[in-house]
Protein backbone atom coordinates (compact mmCIF):
# COMPACT_ATOMS: atom_id res chain seq x y z
CA UNK A 1 0.00 0.00 0.00
CA UNK A 2 1.24 3.70 -0.88
CA UNK A 3 2.34 5.96 1.80
CA UNK A 4 0.75 9.17 1.67
CA UNK A 5 3.58 11.10 1.42
CA UNK A 6 7.07 10.06 0.26
CA UNK A 7 9.70 13.14 1.81
CA UNK A 8 13.43 13.25 0.12
CA UNK A 9 15.74 14.29 2.08
CA UNK A 10 19.41 14.89 0.47
CA UNK A 11 21.77 14.93 2.78
CA UNK A 12 26.05 15.97 2.60
CA UNK A 13 27.64 16.80 5.59
CA UNK A 14 25.43 17.84 7.97
CA UNK A 15 25.64 16.13 11.18
CA UNK A 16 25.01 18.99 13.28
CA UNK A 17 21.82 19.51 12.01
CA UNK A 18 20.32 16.16 11.14
CA UNK A 19 19.09 14.96 13.71
CA UNK A 20 16.95 18.07 14.57
CA UNK A 21 15.35 17.49 11.09
CA UNK A 22 14.86 13.78 10.93
CA UNK A 23 13.30 13.96 14.64
CA UNK A 24 10.95 16.62 13.63
CA UNK A 25 10.16 14.85 9.72
CA UNK A 26 9.82 11.41 11.85
CA UNK A 27 7.18 13.19 14.70
CA UNK A 28 4.98 14.31 12.37
CA UNK A 29 1.10 14.33 13.23
CA UNK A 30 0.81 12.18 9.42
CA UNK A 31 2.20 8.88 10.32
CA UNK A 32 1.87 7.66 6.85
CA UNK A 33 4.72 8.26 5.59
CA UNK A 34 8.38 7.36 3.69
CA UNK A 35 11.46 9.27 4.17
CA UNK A 36 14.09 8.49 2.07
CA UNK A 37 17.26 10.08 2.54
CA UNK A 38 19.98 10.58 0.21
CA UNK A 39 23.36 10.08 1.87
CA UNK A 40 25.50 12.12 -1.45
CA UNK A 41 28.81 11.45 -0.37
CA UNK A 42 29.19 12.80 2.90
CA UNK A 43 32.66 12.69 4.98
CA UNK A 44 31.14 13.17 8.68
CA UNK A 45 28.88 11.19 10.69
CA UNK A 46 25.99 12.15 8.16
CA UNK A 47 25.86 8.51 6.66
CA UNK A 48 25.77 6.49 10.30
CA UNK A 49 23.71 9.31 11.70
CA UNK A 50 21.11 8.22 8.74
CA UNK A 51 22.04 4.30 9.12
CA UNK A 52 21.05 4.07 12.82
CA UNK A 53 17.59 6.21 12.11
CA UNK A 54 16.93 3.31 9.06
CA UNK A 55 17.45 1.07 11.92
CA UNK A 56 14.95 2.25 14.52
CA UNK A 57 11.99 3.56 12.19
CA UNK A 58 10.83 1.18 9.41
CA UNK A 59 9.85 3.95 7.52
CA UNK A 60 12.87 5.61 6.42
CA UNK A 61 15.16 3.91 3.71
CA UNK A 62 18.57 5.08 2.89
CA UNK A 63 20.94 5.62 -0.58
CA UNK A 64 24.42 5.97 -0.20
CA UNK A 65 25.45 7.50 -3.71
CA UNK A 66 29.01 9.32 -4.86
CA UNK A 67 28.76 13.05 -4.46
CA UNK A 68 26.42 14.24 -7.44
CA UNK A 69 24.92 17.65 -5.83
CA UNK A 70 21.41 18.07 -4.73
CA UNK A 71 19.52 17.22 -7.80
CA UNK A 72 21.51 14.42 -8.54
CA UNK A 73 20.07 13.33 -4.67
CA UNK A 74 16.59 14.09 -5.17
CA UNK A 75 16.22 12.58 -8.47
CA UNK A 76 17.77 9.07 -6.62
CA UNK A 77 15.09 9.25 -4.53
CA UNK A 78 12.40 10.62 -6.42
CA UNK A 79 12.57 7.45 -8.83
CA UNK A 80 12.08 5.25 -6.08
CA UNK A 81 9.69 7.30 -4.12
CA UNK A 82 6.18 5.24 -3.57
CA UNK A 83 3.75 8.22 -1.90
CA UNK A 84 0.57 9.21 -3.02
CA UNK A 85 2.25 13.17 -2.66
CA UNK A 86 6.00 14.17 -2.72
CA UNK A 87 7.85 17.25 -0.16
CA UNK A 88 11.27 18.21 -0.41
CA UNK A 89 13.39 18.70 2.89
CA UNK A 90 16.61 19.63 3.14
CA UNK A 91 18.79 17.98 6.16
CA UNK A 92 19.98 21.20 7.76
CA UNK A 93 15.98 22.23 7.95
CA UNK A 94 13.29 21.09 10.13
CA UNK A 95 9.69 21.15 10.25
CA UNK A 96 6.51 21.81 12.64
CA UNK A 97 4.92 18.87 13.53
CA UNK A 98 1.17 19.30 11.36
CA UNK A 99 3.53 20.35 8.20
CA UNK A 100 2.68 17.22 6.00
CA UNK A 101 -0.82 16.63 7.76
CA UNK A 102 -2.05 20.32 6.85
CA UNK A 103 0.25 20.34 3.08
CA UNK A 104 -1.39 16.73 2.46
CA UNK A 105 -4.87 17.55 3.91
CA UNK A 106 -5.51 20.71 1.81
CA UNK A 107 -4.10 18.73 -1.52
CA UNK A 108 -6.54 16.14 -1.28
CA UNK A 109 -9.45 18.50 -0.19
CA UNK A 110 -8.96 19.74 -3.45
CA UNK A 111 -7.69 17.25 -5.65
CA UNK A 112 -4.52 19.66 -5.93
CA UNK A 113 -1.03 18.70 -7.92
CA UNK A 114 0.77 21.41 -5.59
CA UNK A 115 0.17 22.60 -1.98
CA UNK A 116 1.88 25.41 -0.74
CA UNK A 117 2.56 27.43 2.55
CA UNK A 118 4.88 29.80 4.25
CA UNK A 119 8.75 29.78 4.55
CA UNK A 120 10.62 31.21 7.80
CA UNK A 121 14.52 31.56 7.42
CA UNK A 122 15.86 31.68 10.38
CA UNK A 123 19.84 32.34 11.51
CA UNK A 124 20.84 32.16 14.93
CA UNK A 125 20.12 35.43 16.13
CA UNK A 126 17.14 36.34 14.30
CA UNK A 127 14.16 35.07 11.76
CA UNK A 128 12.15 36.59 9.17
CA UNK A 129 9.09 35.28 7.35
CA UNK A 130 9.96 35.63 3.73
CA UNK A 131 6.56 33.82 1.89
CA UNK A 132 3.26 33.50 4.22
CA UNK A 133 -0.45 32.88 3.20
CA UNK A 134 -3.29 34.66 5.39
CA UNK A 135 -6.05 32.43 3.67
CA UNK A 136 -6.25 29.31 1.44
CA UNK A 137 -6.38 30.30 -2.20
CA UNK A 138 -7.08 27.20 -4.90
CA UNK A 139 -5.60 28.49 -8.42
CA UNK A 140 -5.45 26.55 -11.60
CA UNK A 141 -4.00 29.37 -13.69
CA UNK A 142 -0.25 29.70 -13.98
CA UNK A 143 0.62 33.13 -14.06
CA UNK A 144 -1.20 33.00 -10.84
CA UNK A 145 0.44 30.58 -9.47
CA UNK A 146 3.81 32.05 -10.08
CA UNK A 147 2.67 35.37 -8.69
CA UNK A 148 1.33 33.08 -5.24
CA UNK A 149 4.29 31.47 -5.00
CA UNK A 150 6.60 34.52 -5.08
CA UNK A 151 8.13 33.10 -8.15
CA UNK A 152 11.06 34.71 -9.10
CA UNK A 153 12.76 34.92 -6.93
CA UNK A 154 11.75 32.42 -4.60
CA UNK A 155 12.18 29.00 -6.66
CA UNK A 156 12.22 27.02 -2.97
CA UNK A 157 11.22 23.34 -4.01
CA UNK A 158 10.35 22.88 -0.05
CA UNK A 159 7.16 24.25 1.68
CA UNK A 160 5.76 22.41 -1.45
CA UNK A 161 4.07 18.96 -1.51
CA UNK A 162 3.53 17.66 -5.29
CA UNK A 163 1.27 14.78 -6.43
CA UNK A 164 3.63 12.00 -7.76
CA UNK A 165 1.98 10.86 -10.84
CA UNK A 166 2.30 14.96 -11.80
CA UNK A 167 5.88 14.71 -11.51
CA UNK A 168 5.84 11.33 -13.59
CA UNK A 169 3.38 12.56 -16.31
CA UNK A 170 5.34 15.87 -17.21
CA UNK A 171 8.57 13.58 -16.85
CA UNK A 172 9.67 15.86 -14.27
CA UNK A 173 13.54 15.91 -12.76
CA UNK A 174 16.10 17.97 -11.38
CA UNK A 175 19.03 19.19 -13.25
CA UNK A 176 22.13 17.51 -12.25
CA UNK A 177 25.92 18.32 -11.25
CA UNK A 178 24.59 22.57 -10.81
CA UNK A 179 23.53 24.70 -8.30
CA UNK A 180 20.17 26.63 -9.00
CA UNK A 181 18.58 23.16 -9.69
CA UNK A 182 15.40 24.32 -8.24
CA UNK A 183 14.66 26.73 -10.79
CA UNK A 184 12.96 25.21 -13.74
CA UNK A 185 11.91 21.97 -11.40
CA UNK A 186 9.52 24.50 -9.79
CA UNK A 187 8.98 26.65 -12.90
CA UNK A 188 7.51 23.99 -14.83
CA UNK A 189 5.66 22.22 -11.72
CA UNK A 190 3.83 25.42 -11.20
CA UNK A 191 3.42 26.14 -15.10
CA UNK A 192 2.37 22.76 -16.08
CA UNK A 193 0.33 21.12 -13.20
CA UNK A 194 -2.99 21.78 -12.50
CA UNK A 195 -4.52 22.97 -9.57
CA UNK A 196 -2.25 24.47 -6.84
CA UNK A 197 -3.77 25.19 -3.09
CA UNK A 198 -1.88 27.90 -0.43
CA UNK A 199 -2.00 26.72 3.59
CA UNK A 200 -2.31 29.52 5.95
CA UNK A 201 -0.83 29.52 9.71
CA UNK A 202 1.69 27.11 8.78
CA UNK A 203 5.56 27.27 7.57
CA UNK A 204 8.49 25.39 6.57
CA UNK A 205 12.02 26.12 8.82
CA UNK A 206 14.29 27.27 6.87
CA UNK A 207 18.02 27.50 8.50
CA UNK A 208 20.26 29.63 6.85
CA UNK A 209 23.52 27.44 7.32
CA UNK A 210 26.32 29.21 6.03
CA UNK A 211 28.32 25.88 5.39
CA UNK A 212 26.20 24.82 3.06
CA UNK A 213 26.08 24.82 -0.50
CA UNK A 214 23.33 27.21 -1.83
CA UNK A 215 23.86 29.31 1.19
CA UNK A 216 27.72 29.54 0.90
CA UNK A 217 29.94 32.38 -0.43
CA UNK A 218 29.70 33.19 -3.94
CA UNK A 219 32.07 32.07 -6.47
CA UNK A 220 32.75 32.44 -10.76
CA UNK A 221 31.34 29.09 -11.05
CA UNK A 222 28.31 29.58 -8.80
CA UNK A 223 27.47 32.77 -10.70
CA UNK A 224 27.21 31.30 -14.02
CA UNK A 225 25.10 28.32 -12.98
CA UNK A 226 22.89 31.33 -11.48
CA UNK A 227 22.52 33.54 -14.20
CA UNK A 228 22.06 30.30 -16.55
CA UNK A 229 19.10 28.85 -14.49
CA UNK A 230 17.68 32.27 -14.63
CA UNK A 231 18.02 32.90 -18.02
CA UNK A 232 16.11 29.47 -18.80
CA UNK A 233 13.66 30.23 -16.80
CA UNK A 234 12.66 33.68 -18.55
CA UNK A 235 12.57 32.07 -22.27
CA UNK A 236 10.76 29.28 -20.90
CA UNK A 237 7.38 31.79 -19.10
CA UNK A 238 8.15 33.49 -22.56
CA UNK A 239 7.62 30.87 -24.67
CA UNK A 240 4.54 30.32 -22.78
CA UNK A 241 2.92 33.39 -23.37
CA UNK A 242 3.47 33.72 -19.05
CA UNK A 243 4.38 37.22 -17.55
CA UNK A 244 6.55 37.86 -15.07
CA UNK A 245 7.58 41.16 -13.22
CA UNK A 246 9.75 43.32 -15.79
CA UNK A 247 12.71 43.63 -12.97
CA UNK A 248 13.17 39.94 -13.11
CA UNK A 249 14.02 39.61 -17.23
CA UNK A 250 16.59 41.15 -16.73
CA UNK A 251 19.32 38.69 -15.49
CA UNK A 252 22.52 39.23 -13.88
CA UNK A 253 25.31 37.42 -15.59
CA UNK A 254 27.95 38.71 -13.22
CA UNK A 255 28.32 41.12 -9.92
CA UNK A 256 31.00 41.76 -7.73
CA UNK A 257 30.00 42.70 -3.85
CA UNK A 258 32.66 43.84 -1.34
CA UNK A 259 31.27 44.43 2.65
CA UNK A 260 27.78 43.89 1.37
CA UNK A 261 27.89 46.73 -1.35
CA UNK A 262 27.50 45.99 -4.67
CA UNK A 263 30.63 47.58 -6.71
CA UNK A 264 29.55 46.45 -9.81
CA UNK A 265 26.53 43.96 -11.99
CA UNK A 266 26.28 43.15 -15.59
CA UNK A 267 22.23 42.53 -16.51
CA UNK A 268 21.43 40.98 -19.44
CA UNK A 269 18.57 42.04 -21.39
CA UNK A 270 17.76 39.83 -24.95
CA UNK A 271 21.27 40.26 -26.36
CA UNK A 272 21.70 43.41 -24.87
CA UNK A 273 24.04 43.72 -21.68
CA UNK A 274 24.29 46.65 -19.56
CA UNK A 275 27.45 46.76 -16.82
CA UNK A 276 26.13 49.23 -14.23
CA UNK A 277 28.43 50.79 -11.52
CA UNK A 278 26.87 49.94 -8.17
CA UNK A 279 24.17 48.18 -9.69
CA UNK A 280 22.64 52.20 -10.45
CA UNK A 281 24.77 54.06 -13.01
CA UNK A 282 24.79 52.38 -16.55
CA UNK A 283 28.60 52.73 -17.51
CA UNK A 284 28.65 50.12 -20.81
CA UNK A 285 26.32 48.56 -22.96
CA UNK A 286 27.44 46.00 -25.50
CA UNK A 287 25.53 42.90 -27.18
CA UNK A 288 26.31 39.85 -26.91
CA UNK A 289 25.84 36.34 -28.75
Amino acid sequence: MEPKVSVIIPVYNTEAFLERCLSSVLGQSLHDIEVICVDDGSTDRSPAILDAWAERDERVRVIHQPNGRQGKARNAAMNIARGRYIGMVDSDDYLPAEYFERLYGAAVEVDADIAICGIIKEKKVASRTVIAFAERVVEADAERKMSICGCPPHFHSVNKLYRREMIERLALRYAEQVQFEDVMFVTRALCESGLLVTVPDIAYRYVLNPDSTVKSRQTAEKQRQKYEAHRDMVAYVESRGINIAERYKNITVKHRYVGGICLWKIKERGRRRVLRLFDLLPIWRYDHN
